[in-house]
């Protein structure tokens, strides 16, 4: 990106997450040409007017540019993207948000929750793997930053040539708190506190609610002044039991704030690449999470010292295990273990045990159907379970 330059960001989607993103880009002060695109034009340009409200209070006045895009049309989005030009493009759209199995009754969500995040995947992987599709037609350079379960959709569109540059939150979101807890067992502020965090989906979700993995595999490495604490000092298990109780946050709708700013770490470190490290999912359609180190070069997954690139990849295909993700075949087949197939059919009525990229549309047409009966039964309102 060439200095002097404002660096042209793409948002498409403002739902819960686009819209936090951009409240926090805009109110950055970053040198940033931003357009967002989106299928309702009213709704999205009301979203943009309250976040420059809300920047303009703060002492920051940008225009954002408004563009339809409707992600399921291919050729009109590549169309856009050639002209547009964006150096990076960040999606947060997804046919499935997380937080919607959340309304249903508590008995329903324990029921449906036991088949972990892995199970809705292809609905994650459909609109990011059309836009992905959209970026190659065109040849675009645009790094594209992907939202959408990116532990696993990266991972399964690199088996076809399609993966995003690198996913947000997730692992990022559980490591203000490991770093937070750190610091107070270290006596020192924050700042001075860092950590090299390596884990899939599932553990940093869980984490930071029960206070343990739950045998899920991880590598953790902390720094205090630059310096790595030596193995031991901190126990673990002390540190995410704190993590889960003194540093517990708000979780939920009301906490995707957090999600936000990792979000916003990103495209700003994007934006601006000068070496900075920000934990990250799928970055270089890598399975699970990784601290990455963004440079002008490139992206790179920083590793500690004693930690190779194959033992952190290991780790993270054990640990999705936990997420109901037997494994992601080279060829982007997502398996799903027997235990979240099970869940499926139970709960669901639905008979799903993997499936390749190219049948997520109609995996996921499916799967939708068979949540929105089930959702309907269970008293959620339609418009939610829709």
């Amino acid at each position: 990106m060439t200095p002097n330059r404002q660096t042209k960001i793409l948002v498409i989607g403002q739902g819960v997450l686009g819209g936090d993103v951009l409240d926090l880009l805009l109110q950055s002060g970053a040198p940033l040409a931003l357009t967002v695109g989106a299928r309702n034009q009213e709704k999205a340009l009301q979203r943009i007017n309250l976040a420059r409200y809300t920047a303009l209070n703060l002492g920051q006045s940008q225009p954002v540019d408004l563009v339809t895009v409707d992600l399921m049309e291919v050729e009109q989005t590549a169309d856009l993207i050639e002209r547009l030009k964006p150096d990076i493009i960040f999606n947060a759209t997804t046919l499935h948000s997380w937080w919607v199995i959340t309304k249903l009754p508590p008995a329903a969500f324990a029921r449906l929750d036991a088949g972990r995040g892995g199970i809705w995947t292809p609905m994650h992987q459909v609109l990011i793997r059309k836009l992905m599709k959209a970026v190659r037609l065109v040849d675009s350079k645009a790094v594209v930053v992907n939202a959408s379960y990116p532990d696993v959709v990266n991972a399964s569109l690199a088996g076809e040539g399609l993966a995003p540059s690198v996913g947000i939150g997730n692992i990022a979101n559980a490591v203000p708190g490991i770093r937070l807890a750190a610091s107070h067992m270290l006596n020192l502020p924050p700042a001075e506190v860092d950590v090299r965090f390596f884990a899939h989906h599932y553990l940093s979700y869980r984490m930071p609610s029960t206070g343990g993995t739950d045998g899920a595999p991880y590598h953790l490495s902390i720094y205090a002044n630059g310096m790595e604490v030596p193995a031991g000092e901190i126990d673990h298990d002390a540190l995410f039991k704190s993590v889960a109780s003194r540093f517990r946050r708000v979780k939920g709708l009301a906490g995707q704030s957090v999600t936000a700013s990792s979000a916003t770490a990103m495209l700003l470190a994007l934006a601006n690449p000068a070496g900075h490290v920000v934990h990250a999912p799928g970055p270089l359609g890598l399975v699970g999470g990784y601290p990455v180190r963004i440079a002008k070069a490139g992206l790179l997954v920083d590793l500690p010292g004693k930690l190779t690139l194959d033992e952190a990849i290991d780790i993270n295909c054990r640990c999705q295990h936990y997420d109901g993700i037997e494994s992601v075949d080279d060829d982007g087949t997502v398996r799903f273990t027997d235990a979240s197939s099970e869940v499926l059919h139970e709960v669901l009525g639905f008979d799903l045990k993997s499936y390749s990229p190219e049948e997520c549309e109609e995996r996921a047409a499916e799967l939708a159907a068979h949540f929105a009966h089930f959702a309907r039964i269970n008293g959620m309102p339609s418009a939610v379970a829709s």
